[in-house]
């Protein structure tokens, strides 16, 4: 009879130093709940931050904490600075300022009717759904007896959006009637003509109407995942 023997190459304590170092490596593994949790390019799949598209990225890249990019500390929110392209927290809040946060726009705080901006006749440019479910607020007077057109354009980042255009009385500070609406793009291509939001409505001489935009994506803005969604806004 033959004796067959298989031998392994290496030794013993190899084969547990490598065991240890694989067993280290998965326990280092990020954990998440959901995508945001992760670093650009990653994903969340059974509570961990794995490569879920492309080439695989390099080891440990998945490990990483997602960070908000920035080119100047005025892409950061408060609390935060820029340093070498990333908002990082200044040490400054207690708790913890959160850097993946997009800072507000200038136009803030016109959360409600009674903060909203003035449009003044000229496109308002820069604004931004900087927080989930954001809301912007702008009043308009209307000189005339017309069909105005309230119009999103210059879309950066994805930004879904209802614009809902209200009669409004300014001396109380009160909501009239709902007169004009969207949800929809202008176009359904994927082109960039196509992306466009229009609502237009009659509107009477000497009045004022209140204009309210809402971000409809259900998501947060901020960290690499999720840029900032922008959008410049123009009325005629």
């Amino acid at each position: 009879m033959l004796a067959l023997f298989v031998v392994g190459c290496g030794s013993v304590e190899e084969a547990t130093l490598q065991s240890e170092a694989l067993a280290t490596q998965e326990s280092e593994l990020r954990v998440c709940s959901t995508d945001l949790d992760c670093v650009s390019g990653c994903g969340c799949e059974g509570g961990q931050c794995i490569s879920v598209f492309g080439p695989p990225p390099p080891a440990g890249y998945c490990d990483q904490a997602p960070v908000r990019a920035c080119t100047t500390g005025a892409d950061c929110t408060s609390g935060c600075n820029c340093v070498s392209n990333v908002c990082v927290n200044d040490g400054g809040f207690s708790p913890p300022a959160n850097c993946l946060l997009a800072p507000p726009d200038s136009y803030e705080s016109d959360n409600t009717h009674t903060t909203a901006s003035s449009y003044l006749g000229t496109p308002q440019l820069n604004h931004s759904f900087h927080r989930q479910n954001d809301v912007d607020w702008v009043l308009v007077a209307t000189p005339i007896n017309q069909v105005m057109t309230v119009e999103t354009y210059n879309l950066r980042n994805g930004p879904w959006m209802r614009i809902d255009i209200y009669a409004y009385n300014y001396a109380t500070r009160t909501l009239g009637s709902l007169v004009g609406s969207t949800s929809s793009t202008i176009c359904s291509q994927i082109t960039p003509s196509c992306f466009v939001y229009r609502a237009t409505a009659n509107v009477v001489a000497n009045g004022v109407y209140a204009v309210k935009i809402t971000d409809t994506r259900g998501r947060p803005s901020g960290s690499d995942y999720t840029p900032t969604a922008k959008y410049d806004l123009k009325m005629y």
